[in-house]
């Protein structure tokens, strides 16, 4: 049942976005309104209010002009979606991978997605991202380091 609705999840998120520019197109224009809501997404997470957060950018999700933000917007509705006091850890993972389908190196979506494998106790999974994460942008950055700290903490 359950990968049935993330099934459904994932659909719905392709669905919506599905005539909107790559968030790699640099002739995609991103509107002042988007960006100050994205912003105030970002201020609601800021203050840990993230269901907040997730009105917002689900409201997002479905409109045609996100531009550049597509995939920033995904990624914190995933961030979101992991963060809330009861996670909701597969809704997370499908706005994760929306956001690496979108922009395949999205570096955040890629640290959060490994710190969601940690979550669901599967650790070689987020090795994988770590390495992804090196293989993009170096071990120097700080997607890179956050998620090797939450790496080195994490408890089998």
């Amino acid at each position: 049942m359950k990968k049935i609705i993330i099934l459904l999840f994932f659909i719905s998120f392709s669905a919506t976005g599905a005539g909107t520019n790559s968030s790699t197109d640099d002739s995609a224009k991103t509107s002042d309104q988007i960006i100050k809501l994205y912003e105030l997404a970002e201020k609601h997470i800021d203050n840990q209010s993230y269901d907040k957060s997730l009105k917002l950018l689900k409201k997002l999700t479905k409109r045609e002009d996100l531009g550049t933000k597509r995939a920033d917007i995904y990624n914190l509705l995933g961030f979101s979606y992991r963060k809330l006091e009861n996670p909701d850890l597969d809704k997370s993972f499908a706005a994760y991978m929306m956001a690496i389908e979108i922009d395949p190196s999205h570096l955040g979506a890629h640290e959060y997605l490994g710190e969601l494998y940690l979550m669901r106790d599967q650790k070689d999974k987020a090795l994988k991202m770590l390495e992804k994460l090196d293989q993009l942008a170096g071990s120097n950055t700080e997607e890179y380091r956050e998620l090797k700290i939450a790496i080195d903490k994490y408890q089998s």
